[in-house]
């Protein structure tokens, strides 16, 4: 950017900026400045993915400026519980640049109806799809149109392998894209990976750390439809894929705190991806419907958060609306917790459902990939058609 920060000053409210096109200053609160600090606790070096915990801080706590005399363009906040967070002059710069461009009084949608026939399972126990045979979906059409219906009423699917002969090589998951659609590249490739000894992209998944309930590609315009993968070892201990229904947290604000649900809908959030080469950035609220007023996409991911500020009101908004949606996401009672051996298959809709993983111990190796959501709308079609 070519705008630079000229002049900052401390209020209650947070910091007072101003770079060198505007006149009038820009307010960062204290709680968006702790949020989003550049230095090594805050995020991490080598992914630049969040590691501060975002829902755990205090937002009545202001800071106090230390400066970096031998860093120029940087300078660090001194916070009451003794941490210090690290801020460039740049990312300020930018982030004041793109508020004052916007339009924040241009009315957003903010109302959505439920896909007619989603079923919702705030409870797994509740509702879960049947489990399907991987040899039969190959092989039966009845069966891979049972499997293609759980997937879209229920935003996931287990396929279990021969217990006897497993296959675990690429041929089998290509197999199975196949009976979908195709297999969409993106920067990981075609078919890709997953261990905790692979270092290829910088990304938190690539370890054997717990990953809180996410969906990807928030930093794609157009974020893959489906997810999945093969198991080819799982981990010795822990490892358990874990599964949150997105449609039924919106279904639940949208009926219980319908100004969350309307903050969700209208705020659109940022998400990046940056490693050699590669800067990935796009934006969508994470509640997107149709121009029906139907839901059709819930995006979250925290790791993956770009920075971007809001008016002081809107901000407020958003932050609680946010931390009551990641609270009901990682709430233990709302996972489904899926363990797969070799050469079973686990698929998630990436526009419904959330993610994550239980921290293992152990080598776990998955081979992954994704494919297109309308490719599954196809399918459906077809086969319930015939």
């Amino acid at each position: 950017m070519s705008d630079a920060l000229i002049d900052f000053n401390e209020s209650e409210a947070g910091l007072e900026l101003r770079i060198s096109d505007t006149t009038e200053p820009v307010t960062v609160s204290w709680r968006w400045l702790r949020d989003h600090g550049e230095d090594e606790a805050s995020r991490d070096p080598e992914t630049l993915q969040r590691r501060v915990d975002t829902f755990a801080i205090d937002s009545s706590a202001s800071g106090q400026i230390e400066r970096h005399d031998g860093n120029p363009g940087w300078f660090s906040i001194r916070w009451p519980d003794g941490a210090v967070t690290d801020h460039s002059h740049t990312l300020l710069a930018d982030v004041i640049s793109a508020y004052v461009a916007t339009d924040w009084s241009r009315a957003l949608p903010s109302d959505f109806a439920m896909p007619a026939d989603a079923v919702l399972w705030g409870d797994p126990a509740t509702a879960a799809p049947d489990e399907v045979k991987l040899d039969a979906f190959l092989g039966t059409d009845e069966v891979l149109t049972h499997g293609v219906d759980q997937l879209s009423r229920y935003g996931y699917l287990v396929l279990r392998a021969n217990r006897h002969h497993p296959k675990l090589d690429r041929a089998r998951a290509e197999a199975f894209a196949e009976r979908l659609g195709y297999i969409r590249h993106t920067i990981f490739g075609g078919m890709w990976d997953l261990a905790p000894d692979l270092t290829e992209h910088a990304d938190t998944a690539y370890s054997s750390v717990y990953l809180g309930p996410h969906t990807d590609a928030t930093y794609s315009h157009d974020a893959p439809g489906l997810q999945y993968f093969l198991c080819v070892q799982p981990a010795e201990s822990g490892g358990e894929s874990l599964v949150v229904d997105g449609f039924a947290i919106a279904d639940e604000l949208a009926r219980t705190e319908p100004e969350a649900a309307a903050t969700l809908a209208s705020v659109s959030v940022p998400g990046r991806y940056i490693e050699p080469g590669v800067h990935l950035q796009a934006e969508r609220p994470v509640f997107r419907s149709d121009a029906r007023g139907v839901l059709r996409q819930v995006s979250f991911n925290n790791y993956d958060r770009a920075p971007f500020l809001l008016p002081a009101e809107r901000e407020q908004q958003f932050y609680s609306a946010y931390a009551r949606f990641a609270e009901l996401a990682n709430d233990p009672s709302r996972r489904a917790a899926v363990s797969l051996q070799p050469g079973d298959v686990f698929v998630i809709d990436n526009w419904r459902a959330m993610h994550g993983r239980n921290a293992f111990s152990g080598y776990r190796h998955y081979i992954g990939a994704y494919l297109n959501h309308e490719d599954l709308e196809s399918k459906r079609r077809v086969l319930t058609s015939a």
